[in-house]
């Protein structure tokens, strides 16, 4: 299994809390007619942005993030 790079895991981190914004706008806009399948995905999407930031912010404390110019 490939190594997740620092690059992947902070795009996805972004990507993911990104979804989790769009989703409760969604909600806002919908009227909250969906509620109940569109915050539960939204906090799902949550945690797992949020779980791919601290890896990202791991793989940096490491040595391995972005290089320095």
């Amino acid at each position: 299994m490939k190594h997740l790079t620092f690059n992947v895991c902070a795009i996805a981190g972004l990507g993911f809390s990104g979804l989790a914004v769009l989703l409760l706008l969604a909600n806002l806009v919908s009227g909250n007619e969906f509620v109940d399948a569109i915050l539960p995905a939204a906090v799902v999407s949550l945690v797992v942005g949020g779980a791919f930031s601290v890896r990202a912010r791991l793989l940096s404390a490491k040595g391995h993030g972005p290089a320095k110019r």
